[in-house]
């Protein structure tokens, strides 16, 4: 018995082909077999968009602990009365330490960029080394960055369309480390 579609040669009671992945149509005999396309290749979304997904993540980290810097650093120094600034033993530092966060003017924006800079970070080694915890951090984190538009928008409909659907979910148990 052999398939019909690239004339491999199939085992007796064969629903498939074993080269091409036809369909075997059950017939009389073995010179009645036909082959009959069915998609039986997995979902490869996460595979081949992985990579990606995690660069991009690693992008965006980088821009939100460069937007920490802006409000942190260059902030206080060119509209001190704007971001707030606190001298202590000499030392200049961007926030008050009395009434936190409110005496902090906007550097506490900074603050909030730098934890999401950092989980950003985390996403994107968790996902370029397959991490199991990755694709649920990625989930939330992916939500969240619907909010922030458009290019968070972007990637936050990116990573979910990479990492939400069922088929995705199994692909990415079969290859994640703990």
């Amino acid at each position: 018995m052999f398939c019909d579609h690239c004339g491999k040669s199939l085992n007796p009671g064969a629903q498939f082909c074993t080269a091409c992945g036809m369909r075997v149509l059950p017939g009389a005999g073995f010179a009645a077999t036909a082959a009959v396309p069915v998609a039986l290749a997995p979902s490869d979304r996460v595979r081949r968009n992985i990579g990606l997904l995690s660069v991009l993540w690693m992008i965006n980290g980088i821009l939100r602990l460069l937007e920490t810097f802006a409000f942190t650093l260059i902030g206080p120094v060119l509209l001190p009365r704007i971001f707030g600034t606190h001298a202590w033993a000499g030392w200049d530092f961007p926030f008050r330490w009395s009434m936190w966060p409110f005496s902090m003017g906007l550097v506490w924006i900074s603050v909030l960029f730098g934890a999401f800079g950092i989980v950003h970070l985390v996403l994107a080694w968790g996902l370029s080394e397959r991490k199991t915890w990755a694709r649920p951090l990625g989930l939330v984190i992916g939500f969240l960055a619907l909010l922030r538009f458009p290019l968070g928008t972007a990637l936050g409909i990116y990573t979910l369309w990479v990492l939400l659907p069922e088929p995705s979910r199994r692909e990415y148990d079969q290859f994640a480390v703990a």
